[in-house]
């Protein structure tokens, strides 16, 4: 089992709004390629929440995963595009920032779970700092607990950022972000021999690099290793193209692929989400390819 962790919200394009949030992109994709996932979030108890929880059942995901919540509403990201990038704003206090630890989570992590994800925006509050140390209080030994940097303007500090690193095996951030965590410095890449002391300080197994237009790096405590960037088409957006590197970066390690393999794969399928609007495929087919290229059987 994967079990996910996080916001699910809608990013909102003007008068369109796309469904979002990075731990359920994650979880979208991994699921659409046959992987056994388990989503828990919470939301509104309102329109927008009511046709979240209708998305959710008409793509087999377990509605008692997810929290509905009286008080507040169903989060929101207004996008705002540029011709080279896009910035969130988000709208504070909503339902997912109100994620409870419930009995239905205490018995998610009861069960076998090989690797257990959420992203750093859940931690932005003393709440949310609370539901991860008792998940990782919780979680079984052997679980490989993957983080997703997602610094936002306003939803992180220095101790929340020192909070993801304690609990991560494997940290996937951009370049702008490893810039942001406290005492980095360098250039525009990484490589072991200077990453080596802090990947010991936080007992990481695994560093996921994505820069943009320059590829991506990936550095274990024996290997750097660098991708070029894939060749795109055409960019319709960028809006969740790092959560599709993260999914089948995931998919690829659980699968125990070369590391080179699976940095082709999760290129390639962030490119793919580079060309339509919003972060999650409308069309399943896209998955098909992707999902034989994954599986070793």
């Amino acid at each position: 089992m994967i079990l996910v962790i996080g916001e699910i919200l809608f990013d909102l394009f003007g008068d369109n709004k796309k469904l979002g949030g990075a731990p359920f992109n994650f979880a979208f994709h991994l699921k659409k390629m046959g992987f056994p996932v388990r989503f828990v979030s919470r939301v509104g108890k309102d329109t927008l929440g009511r046709e979240i929880l209708y998305f959710l059942k008409q793509h087999q995901f377990d509605l008692s995963d997810i929290q509905t919540d009286p008080d507040h509403d169903t989060g929101t990201v207004t996008v705002t595009m540029s011709h080279e990038s896009h910035t969130f704003t988000i709208t504070p206090d909503t339902a997912w920032a109100h994620l409870a630890f419930d009995r239905r989570l205490s018995s998610l992590l009861k069960q076998s779970c090989d690797l257990l994800y959420f992203g750093s925006l859940i931690q932005h509050s003393k709440t949310g700092m609370a539901l991860i140390q008792k998940v990782m209080g919780q979680k079984q030994s052997g679980t490989t607990v993957f983080c997703d940097l997602n610094l936002r303007p306003g939803f992180y500090d220095p101790g929340g950022i020192n909070a993801v690193l304690r609990a991560s095996d494997i940290l996937k951030l951009s370049r702008e972000e490893w810039l942001e965590i406290p005492g980095m410095s360098g250039g525009e890449t990484l490589n072991r021999e200077t990453m080596g002391p802090f990947m010991a300080a936080h007992d990481l197994e695994l560093i996921v690099l994505t820069l943009g237009s320059l590829g991506s790096q990936w550095i274990t405590r024996k290997k750097n290793h660098f991708h070029p960037p894939h060749s795109l088409e055409k960019v319709v957006d960028t809006v969740g193209a790092g959560d599709a590197y993260a999914a089948l970066s995931a998919a690829g390690w659980l699968e125990k692929l070369p590391i080179e393999t699976i940095m082709n794969l999760a290129s390639e399928f962030a490119g793919h989400i580079c060309g339509i609007k919003g972060a999650l495929p409308e069309d399943d087919r896209i998955y098909n390819d992707f999902r034989l290229r994954i599986q070793k059987k």
